[in-house]
């Protein structure tokens, strides 16, 4: 399961769609707040986080989520390149096509198992 966090509604559809097609099951969240509120509900096996959100952004979120315990891995999306120095933490810059999300998650889950 990817929980795809992005408070652009089209490119969190068209990311959700794309991963859908590839057989993962995605969850939603427009910001970090509900992505953490996701969490609660049910564990995931990869969070792929826009970088700029309001609220709670996407690096925001990764460190709030290894403070807490939660070791799942992280991609995080942006147009900027972002350093993020934590542990299972990667980068997808954006724009980017079907095979680098792919790849990125591809990547991310196949680290982490």
């Amino acid at each position: 399961t990817v929980l795809v966090v992005e408070d652009e509604p089209a490119i969190r559809e068209v990311v959700a769609d794309l991963l859908e097609d590839e057989g993962y099951a995605v969850r939603q969240a427009a910001d970090g707040l509900e992505a953490i509120d996701e969490l609660e509900v049910d564990d995931v096996d990869l969070v792929l986080s826009d970088v700029r959100m309001p609220r709670l952004d996407g690096p925001a979120l990764a460190r709030r989520l290894r403070r807490h315990g939660y070791a799942v891995p992280v991609v995080l999306m942006s147009a900027v390149d972002v350093e993020v120095d934590l542990p299972g933490v990667g980068f997808l810059p954006k724009p980017f096509d079907r095979d680098h999300l792919l790849h990125a998650v591809g990547s991310a889950l196949g680290s982490h198992h």
